[in-house]
């Protein structure tokens, strides 16, 4: 054991080598009160007993120590430091809090909490084809963190479709081995005091890290891998400005890489840190790439994007049937939320909501609200809750907040709902006054404190934008047009929650919304058509969209017209396409499931082109009128394939790395990109260039082509 790394190790946390020996070592702490002397023994003649006595009298908490190893030592001081033996019931206390906030409003029943596992895909950097996740997915992201090195899990999925449920259960997972791992569990929320990430992350580390552990001990940690970092919603705090379906133009990315910065510095030696956000086209853009490969393989990146729900492992067997029987379409309810109320609800009211499904997402909040009665002996009617909470989610979207301190959310219930309030007060049973009565509220089932108690937040994504979506729909369009600027991600949550709603409710808030279409990022834009209206209006040019799932979907030119635009990553699912809406178009790494084309199509080339779409042999892509074929000779030039396969090397020039293939659009700007995309394309069939969806990568017959050819 080499005696010097056992030296520099004490004084990582904190202590001063008094004595240094070749047979022992004293070492000191002085903290506060606590005065600690711990003599590491390393000859059998060494006088212990003396020195022990020694220090015991100038008053040390002296301890005899023989570490036979680094690891031994780092153990003892980690569990020391960290107070290990609390970390099992702190991961308990947390989860279990977490776990009843979830289904207390099902007051009276013997309904607990349960996860399920969410179908999932995973991508890796270095992986050709993305992976459809067979196993459960905490087992799989924990036999990720438990590889050695450093490594950054990234989950991803849309607004309420179970990131912080997966966040808790990987926060559970610890319980196994909470005697040598302490996790951090941080949830991120925008309030009005929301500052810079760094010291936003920094803040809620110190509230949960239970120990008086300077922050440069705790750095040390999570470097180590004992402290592993759980930050549940990293999205919260990214600019309302960001668009999160653009293809990822670098001034919007500088905040994003900023925050990012923060992590990647701490990314080195065996550091776990798993981010949970919404979906967005941040982590499948180039600079994210780029970003990554900053750092010089200091760590690999895992992304694994949670999908839509499998409907059969939330129900019975009985009630999936019911609803297959009474052919009610599977995507009006394939939100976990509303299936937790189908799987909970007792069979006669599972029966009787069956036979209108459009009012399931309505009487899911009349179920929850009547039982919110029982649950804290409220005499408010379910209908005046409603009421009550929709304008709280309004004024949240007024402060561009997502959680508020409890005295702030309790002044904001009372100044849009103090009459309402008022005289419920003078029906009270038992005397209150408006402040108690509003205190009440804030112990609300719609609202969620666990984890800090002083913070409240609607209880999820779903809940916070059906309810904005709602008070949207009621109130004048001059709310929405006030907005300045426009918060997209919180009208992004409304729009997403009204998926399963009636379609005269769809209608009535894309009426209210098309007013500030031209204030929408071009993704918000799309997407509040899609959902609400299932067709496209309006004309774009040069946009990009990244990561989209279309589905149901008629685009035709009389409608949309979209001109200098590029598809990425995106799946195009049951979709009607007029030719005529695309002008120079570019799809790549799209996937067409059951799509067709509109009858009246035009004869003339409208320069749709497509990079590494798969159409699953339906005939779909050929069927366009895309780009004649060019002449082959400029395409098989040498060295224009030598400078596409160079794309495909690290700075080094040996070492191969994934690109993007619209990040090449970008990096051939001023060639013929029918030409450079023709020679991509023969490269690819010649087996140098590998393909999935967006992502390419170098066969070992490419690099062997690349260097056998390379200009030195």
């Amino acid at each position: 054991m080499d005696i010097d790394n056992i030296d520099r190790l004490f004084q990582e946390y904190g202590y001063d080598i008094k004595e240094s020996t070749a047979s022992y070592r004293v070492y000191l702490l002085n903290q506060g009160m606590y005065h600690g002397a711990e003599i590491q023994i390393m000859n059998d003649n060494t006088e212990e007993t003396q020195i022990f006595e020694r220090y015991s009298k100038l008053g040390y908490h002296a301890k005899k120590q023989r570490f036979r190893s680094i690891e031994e030592a780092e153990s003892y001081l980690f569990k020391g430091f960290f107070n290990t033996q609390t970390t099992a019931n702190d991961i308990n206390r947390r989860y279990t809090e977490f776990a009843t906030n979830q289904v207390k409003h099902y007051c009276g029943s013997d309904i607990k909490y349960q996860y399920i596992s969410m179908p999932y895909s995973i991508y890796k950097e270095d992986a050709e084809d993305a992976i459809n996740g067979t196993s459960d997915i905490i087992s799989v992201i924990k036999e990720t963190i438990n590889r050695k090195g450093a490594h950054l899990v990234v989950v991803e999925a849309a607004a309420g479709f179970g990131k912080t449920c997966t966040a808790y259960e990987i926060y559970k997972s610890f319980l196994d081995s909470s005697e040598y791992h302490k996790p951090i569990f941080t949830e991120l929320s925008r309030n009005r005091d929301a500052k810079q990430f760094k010291y936003i992350l920094w803040s809620e580390i110190d509230k949960e890290k239970d120990t008086t552990a300077k922050q440069e001990l705790v750095v040390y940690n999570i470097k180590k891998g004992r402290i592993p970092l759980i930050i549940d919603g990293f999205d919260e705090l990214l600019s309302k400005n960001i668009d999160p379906g653009k293809t990822g133009q670098l001034n919007e990315f500088e905040q994003v890489e900023t925050m990012l910065s923060t992590i990647g510095d701490l990314l080195t030696d065996e550091a776990k840190i798993i981010l949970t956000s919404r979906k967005t086209a941040i982590f499948a853009g180039t600079e994210f790439g780029d970003w990554v490969d900053s750092y010089n393989g200091n760590f690999d990146v895992i992304r694994f994007q949670l999908e839509k729900p499998n409907i059969k492992q939330w129900l019975s067997t009985e009630r999936y049937e019911e609803i297959i029987g009474k052919n009610i379409p599977l995507e009006s309810i394939s939100n976990p939320v509303l299936l937790t109320y189908l799987r909970n609800i007792d069979q006669n009211n599972f029966s009787d909501l069956l036979i209108y499904p459009e009012t399931i997402t309505d009487k899911y909040f009349e179920y929850l609200l009547n039982r919110e009665k029982e649950r804290q002996n409220l005499i408010i009617r379910w209908e005046d809750q409603m009421q009550i909470f929709e304008n709280l989610a309004r004024s949240f979207v007024e402060f561009d907040i997502t959680g508020e301190n409890r005295s702030f959310v309790k002044e904001l219930i009372i100044e849009y709902n103090k009459s309402r309030l008022l005289d419920y007060k003078e029906l009270m049973p038992t005397k209150q006054t408006l402040e108690e009565l509003a205190d009440t509220l804030t112990n609300h089932a719609l609202l969620d404190r666990a984890g800090n108690k002083d913070f409240i937040s609607f209880i999820n994504e779903f809940i916070f934008g059906y309810l904005l979506g709602k008070s949207i729909q009621k109130e004048p369009v001059a709310f929405l047009q006030k907005l300045a600027p426009l918060p997209n991600n919180l009208i992004e949550l409304a729009v997403c929650s009204y998926k399963y709603s009636s379609k005269k409710d769809k209608l009535e808030l894309w009426n209210k919304l098309s007013v500030i279409k031209d204030k929408m990022s071009f993704y918000l834009a799309v997407i509040t058509d899609c959902v609400l209206i299932g067709k496209i209006m309006g004309t774009y040019e040069c946009k990009g969209l990244n990561s989209f799932h279309f589905e149901d979907l008629k685009i035709f030119s009389e409608e949309c017209k979209f001109t200098e635009t590029s598809f990425v990553d995106s799946v195009f699912e049951r979709c009607t396409f007029d030719v005529n809406a695309f002008h120079n178009v570019t799809f790549t790494g799209c996937k067409f499931i059951d799509c067709n084309m509109r009858d009246n199509l035009s004869s003339c080339s409208h320069n749709i082109h497509f990079y590494g779409c798969d159409d699953y042999n339906n005939g779909f892509i050929s069927s366009l009128k895309v780009m004649p074929t060019f002449d082959l000779q400029k395409q098989e030039d040498i060295d224009l394939e030598i400078e596409i396969l160079g794309k495909f090397f690290k700075v080094d020039g040996k070492s191969p790395k994934m690109k993007y293939i619209s990040a090449l659009r970008k990096e051939f700007e001023g060639q013929d990109l029918d030409v450079v995309f023709a020679t991509f394309e023969i490269l690819k069939k010649k087996g140098m260039i590998l393909i999935d969806g967006n992502n390419s990568h170098i066969s070992k017959s490419g690099i062997s082509y690349y260097h056998k050819n390379i200009q030195i």
